[in-house]
């Protein structure tokens, strides 16, 4: 039976071997590194364009209560057109909710294309996410090593 001698030095000898495996992960440590800049190079474009959606749809709750309004006021037009001459002197706000109307189609049109590239900019969002979280995933697997070889280091408390 042969006995086992204590080397304190041991985990000191093991100490470069580690080293040099975790110096050769450095290479895919670097390629995933530029791998998430790369996917998040777009997110600032996003965060302005997102800030200039939420700017542009501060309005979408007053124009609803206008459109309300252009509904109601629509549906009771019906034949009236005849006698808009005489009504303008009588009701001025028909006159301005007319005016108002014609600039309706152009809102939702502008709007509908914002919409649109509202929904290609979250997309694109969510492609620099699926690909930030793999990076992520590739650089957490490829730092493991270095965690033990600091835990290694003399002055580090004991893992159990």
């Amino acid at each position: 039976m042969a006995s086992s001698v204590f080397n304190p030095l041991a985990p000191l000898l093991r100490l470069p071997a580690d080293a040099v495996a975790g110096l050769r992960r450095l290479p895919t440590v670097a390629e995933n590194t530029a791998a998430m800049a790369e996917h998040t190079a777009a997110l600032g474009e996003v965060v302005r364009s997102l800030e200039r959606v939420a700017g542009n749809t501060d309005a979408l709750p007053q124009l609803q209560d206008d459109m309300k309004l252009v509904a109601e006021t629509i549906g009771t037009l019906g034949s009236m057109d005849e006698r808009m001459a005489h009504i303008e002197g009588a009701m001025p706000v028909l006159v301005e909710v007319q005016q108002h109307l014609g600039r309706v189609p152009e809102a939702l049109e502008d709007l509908n294309g914002r919409i649109e590239r509202l929904s290609a900019l979250l997309e694109r969002f969510l492609d620099s996410v699926d690909g930030l979280s793999q990076s992520v995933n590739s650089l957490e697997e490829a730092i493991g090593p270095l965690g033990r070889i600091a835990g290694r280091l003399p002055g580090q408390p004991k893992s159990e």
